[in-house]
């Protein structure tokens, strides 16, 4: 997992003693949160009570953050954990904040010092929409990182299906019908019983199964016997296997061998209907065995093994095909609880051919995790047929586009890059935003091209996430272009945000190699826009701590010596931060 939006890095601190004050503060203000949100929902928008609670709410937040310099919340399903330690939990399990973040990939939520009141009403507005919302691809995820927070950061994981197992004492105490059903009347454990002895049991076992039906409503009874239907069921379908395949092997007449064909593949479509796709696998699944045995015992003269052969390989593909598979839509779309495993299971053990129409599957879908579940099987059978998967950048339909950029990205192999260069200046952001991901993933020369280029990207946010992905990488060919902008006239006047990460990825990418460059924008005079140009020094002493070289800490030691009191002192400070471990111990450097 590796989707993390928060772009300081962060440095292991010695465990502070418990602070019974600070965490009450915090759980206080975290409380006082919900309350805000949930006045949000409640009323109209230009109300006056929900206007009120923003402005406590921003009071309090100023108030704590002052004195604790962040508040960083650890997500779970139904809990905020701060310092480790529960400071709010959902009434409901799967209702409110906490939920709503934790499904779509949040796991820490960081408020730092000097958070703005603008900036807070966007996170709460954000939120807002989040949990109103309908729409599958507005996520939380993608409504925050449209905001671009400089004081709210995020973790998250890019998982496609990240979710938590419940713990027992979670489960709802509820009948277990499944349990009734074989422990009831299951045989004694007993080594060797008697076949008299068996049968007693039975009688027994059945006599104690029908004294406690009569404990049970005519609610709970219908239960039973639906269960009882479906292992019925069960077992019918496992001899409905167990006898296709002795006809499959001794049916020599073609035709008779052909119709017999045609009434499994009736029966398969029947079961893909009602969504029983763990039958339909395993259908599927025997016809693939019997065709490799065939051919396997068949000869070239076997003219009639290999035309049975051939005609199973047929009603396999036909499986695959486009019309088959948008019953599947179908069938995932109109049954939201559906065990999607199951239907992954089957769409894997189709052939190939099956790849494009599973694409289009991307176009149908309404459900988000049945969409996530057909990325995952397109990841898996894309490894070997890269280049049906990568069609799917030509799609005329965003959401698909940028799906089919999160699998390239995901399989990682460098021949999707020449996929991901045909969608590198899309209109929609998003969909870019997901090509420099994949792009950070896959690697290599022909990605670090493009991830330089989208530093000339439009949007600030694409632009940040390309230096961060050349950052990560290490991508020394980046220097000549980083160094180019930053020396450039406009970049004195970039955002604050923008200029730290670009001498960030310098010098990450780097290091020694840039520190000559560094000490040179330090030492340059500008008498105009002095408070912009002193923010670039500024910004530049601070990348010498990114560097954590002796180099780095000598020409910081030397630069804190100059007569300017804002470089001596940004210098001074970097020494301090190195002084305290921000680098190893044997090239740490004595401030002044």
């Amino acid at each position: 997992m590796d989707a993390s939006r928060i772009s300081e890095p962060e440095y292991q601190t010695e465990i502070e003693e418990f602070d019974q004050k600070e965490f009450d503060s915090a759980k206080s203000l975290v409380h006082f949160l919900n309350k805000t949100l949930r006045s949000l929902l409640l009323y109209p928008k230009n109300n006056p009570i929900p206007k009120e609670f923003k402005r406590k709410l921003y009071q309090n937040f100023s108030d704590f953050l002052n004195s604790n310099e962040e508040l960083k919340l650890e997500v779970k399903q139904s809990q905020f954990l701060y310092q480790g330690r529960i400071v709010y939990e959902e009434e409901e399990r799967e209702q409110g904040i906490t939920y709503a973040l934790h499904k779509d990939g949040v796991r820490e939520l960081v408020f730092i010092k000097e958070l703005e009141q603008e900036e807070l009403t966007h996170f709460l507005e954000t939120l807002e929409i989040g949990l109103k919302s309908k729409d599958l691809e507005q996520d939380l995820v993608t409504l925050l990182w449209e905001k671009d927070f400089n004081h709210i950061k995020y973790l998250v994981v890019d998982d496609l299906l990240d979710v938590d197992v419940p713990h027992a004492e979670d489960i709802p105490d509820d009948w277990d019908f499944n349990h009734l059903l074989h422990s009831e009347i299951a045989l004694s454990h007993e080594e060797n019983p008697s076949s008299e002895q068996k049968t007693h049991q039975n009688e027994e076992e059945t006599k104690k199964l029908l004294e406690k039906l009569k404990e049970f409503s005519a609610e709970e009874i219908e239960k039973i016997h639906k269960l009882l239907e479906l292992d019925e069921y069960s077992r019918l379908l496992d001899d409905f296997f167990t006898i296709l395949g002795e006809i499959l092997i001794t049916e020599e007449n073609i035709s008779e061998f052909d119709e017999l064909v045609k009434s499994i593949e009736r029966t398969l479509y029947s079961l893909i209907n009602v969504g029983d796709f763990d039958s339909a696998s395993k259908i599927i699944r025997r016809l693939r065995r019997f065709e490799q045995a065939t051919r396997d015992s068949s000869t070239q003269a076997d003219l009639r093994s290999q035309r049975k052969a051939e005609r199973i390989k047929k009603a396999i593909d036909q499986a695959g095909e486009e019309e088959k598979l948008r019953s599947v839509g179908l069938v995932l779309n109109e049954k939201e609880s559906i065990d999607l495993s199951k239907a992954k299971e089957y769409l894997l053990s189709l052939n190939w051919n099956s790849i494009s129409p599973i694409l289009h599957l991307l176009r149908e879908l309404k459900h988000l995790p049945a969409r996530k579940i057909v990325c995952q099987v397109l990841e898996e059978v894309g490894k070997d047929h890269l280049g049906i998967v990568g069609q799917g950048v030509y799609d005329s339909l965003w959401y698909v586009v940028r799906n089919v950029a999160l699998v390239l990205g995901r399989i990682g192999k460098e021949e999707g890059v020449k996929f991901l260069k045909n969608i590198i200046n899309h209109p929609d952001f998003r969909v870019r935003k997901e090509v420099i991901t994949s792009l950070t993933k896959i690697g290599g020369t022909e990605a670090q091209a493009l991830l330089v280029s989208a530093l000339d990207d439009e949007d600030r946010g694409i632009r940040l996430l390309a230096c961060r992905g050349l950052a990560q990488r290490k991508e020394k060919g980046a220097l000549p272009t980083l160094m180019k902008i930053i020396q450039s006239a406009p970049f004195i006047d970039e955002p604050a945000e923008e200029k730290k990460q670009l001498f960030e990825s310098l010098a990450i990418i780097g290091e020694d190699e840039v520190i000559p460059f560094l000490k040179k924008l330090v030492c340059k005079r500008n008498w105009l826009k002095r408070d912009k140009h002193n923010e670039t020094r500024i910004f530049a002493i601070r990348a010498f701590g990114f560097i954590k070289t002796q180099k780095a800490g000598e020409t910081l030691k030397e630069l804190s010596q100059k007569r300017n009191k804002v470089i001596r002192q940004a210098c001074q400070s970097a020494l301090r931060k190195m002084d305290s471990g921000l680098i190893p111990e044997k090239e740490l450097v004595k401030t002044v």
